[in-house]
């Protein structure tokens, strides 16, 4: 276990006993660990022995179960869900068998289902992944490759995923929860893999992409780990100490097999040249189709034209093999050891609809929560729902996209009702459409002033716009079918140029100012002008 050595405390002792800094360093360690009996020995001796809990052995689930939890949170993608189901139950099943059966020589070191997947970002990877640790009840770390590097370089090694994965798991020290996950194992996701694949246009060895899938491999292979850091300061003094009294060390109470833990690596596989699609639909084309007419037919991920001039999509990450993956970038031992592949299809507009109204942690369902807890009835109309997976699904991000939209739209409700008095809130797409002037006409506010009164607060500027600028904006609003408040952003865009002019009074804004987008541009530049003139004359 690490231990933190305040350094005001050994000049302390060093100051007070005229001792080296090994020596002083000694002696703290010391009477740390007999201030520690001591303490334990009077608890103990006052409520007597710790009753310490054991943690129960996590519950086996079949394939089926595993799925059907799945479905709860995860919207289509049944073909990923149906493996991930599968390498789990599998694999947890089969620590659990030899454990129970350590005579049984059929199995000794049994083929682990580790698991690679592909797909676009936003898809439900890694989610898949997090719901799959909450239901097994095992520890689940889910990292992302970019953050680690090749031992021996600058950053986080692969295996500090080992030691943070341990510290996931339940104990009272590192040697519990290590323990823990050598008898029941644990659940690694290594995300954005695909950032680790070697450039075919690099000469060499790259330390930031080919070094780091090796180190993963000899995880994947089975590896022993120390569970402390070797290379950290406390590890490297506590070893000291153990030496000097003598206290050897196990191996069984230092290091972790990885022989328990599954992997998931997953990733979009997605380059700018040469990515995992466009390698799998070249290799498709050089096959070709033949049809019974002995024409040649290709489909690709990409929408094509099909029979009948209709367009036909298909998924090519369902196609790629283990020679798509290797041409990509990654190592040939890395995808001969996960064996499973498979892959999560890009979400519709349909699919973004599901997760909202179908899902048991629906983001609706968190948003009538946080209104509710200022007393604020909330409803979602279809309509709304229907226009905001319309709006993410053409963001290009799966479901990530459904939180910014819901948070662009909810934001100045969520800050100007609680407190006020209002019992409900109906969401439509009207709302939706323009949530600021809707927001304005519940509390019976005109957009101008809303706009003049928050320009005021931010740069302490009074702006005037007369009844024929109100109007004249209002009609430019409805042209451009924006809201007014985002028309008056607009066309005002260019005004806090006012702030670094000096101007203290009401400030009139007028046609020409609206009509000119460069008008306030013009202006600051022709009064930085006359500002370095006068300079000059003082000069």
């Amino acid at each position: 276990m690490k231990t933190a050595i305040p350094r005001e405390a050994i000049e302390q002792i060093m100051k007070e006993y005229n001792c080296s800094e090994e020596e002083a360093t000694k002696a703290y360690l010391d009477a740390q660990d007999r201030a520690g009996e001591a303490s334990r020995a009077l608890l103990e001796e006052r409520f007597g022995s710790r009753k310490r809990t054991i943690p129960p052995a996590p519950k086996l689930y079949t394939p089926a179960e595993i799925k059907k939890h799945l479905d709860k949170y995860v919207v289509g993608q049944e073909e990923y869900k149906k493996r991930l189901a599968i390498a789990a139950a599998y694999h947890f099943a089969m620590i659990q068998y030899l454990r129970e059966h350590p005579d049984d020589t059929t199995v000794k070191r049994f083929r682990k289902k580790n698991t690679i997947t592909s797909g676009p970002s936003g898809s439900g990877k890694t989610y898949c992944v997090e719901v799959l640790g909450d239901l097994l009840q095992l520890p689940a770390l889910i990292i992302d490759a970019t953050d680690y590097t090749e031992a021996g370089y600058v950053g986080k090694s692969a295996d500090d995923m080992i030691r943070e994965l341990i510290d996931m798991a339940p104990g009272y020290n590192r040697k519990e929860q290590a323990r823990f996950i050598s008898r029941y194992g644990g659940l690694i996701c290594i995300d954005e893999i695909d950032k680790k694949a070697k450039n075919g246009a690099l000469v060499g060895h790259d330390i930031s992409r080919e070094g780091f899938q090796r180190s993963v491999l000899k995880l994947i292979e089975r590896k022993l780990i120390p569970i402390n850091n070797p290379l950290s300061a406390a590890s490297q003094i506590q070893e000291v100490m153990d030496r000097q009294r003598g206290k050897k060390t196990s191996k069984q109470d230092s290091m972790i097999s990885t022989e328990n833990i599954l992997f998931i690596l997953g990733g979009s596989f997605e380059r700018y040249q040469d990515n995992l699609e466009s390698i799998v639909k070249k290799r498709i084309q050089h096959k070709g189709r033949v049809q019974e007419d002995g024409s040649i037919v290709i489909k690709g991920f990409a929408a094509e034209e099909g029979t009948g001039g209709k367009k036909q999509l298909e998924n090519y990450y369902k196609k790629a093999e283990a020679d798509d993956f290797i041409k990509f970038g990654l190592l040939p031992e890395l995808i001969g050891r996960s064996p499973i592949r498979t892959f999560v299809n890009l979400l519709s507009k349909n699919d973004l609809i599901r997760i909202m109204q179908e899902t048991e942690d629906s983001i609706l369902n968190q948003y009538k929560l946080e209104f509710k807890l200022f007393d604020i009835e909330v409803e979602f109309a279809t309509e709304a729902v229907e226009y905001v997976a319309e709006i993410s699904e053409n963001r290009k991000t799966g479901a990530r996209a459904l939180v910014s939209v819901w948070e662009n739209i909810l934001t100045d409700f969520q800050f100007e009702l609680p407190g006020l008095n209002f019992s409900g809130l109906q969401i439509t797409r009207e709302l939706c459409e323009r949530p600021k002037d809707v927001l304005l006409k519940m509390l019976e506010r005109s957009p101008f002033v809303d706009f003049v009164e928050n320009f005021r607060k931010e740069y302490g500027i009074e702006l005037s716009l007369d009844e024929d600028m109100q109007n004249y904006i209002e009609q430019y609003a409805s042209q451009k079918n924006m809201q007014i408040s985002e028309a008056l952003k607009k066309l005002l865009s260019g005004a806090s140029a006012l702030n670094y002019m000096d101007i203290k009074w009401p400030y009139k804004i007028t046609k020409d100012m609206i009509d000119d987008e460069k008008y306030f541009d013009k202006l600051f530049a022709k009064w930085h002008e006359e500002q370095k003139k006068k300079d000059a004359q003082k000069i």
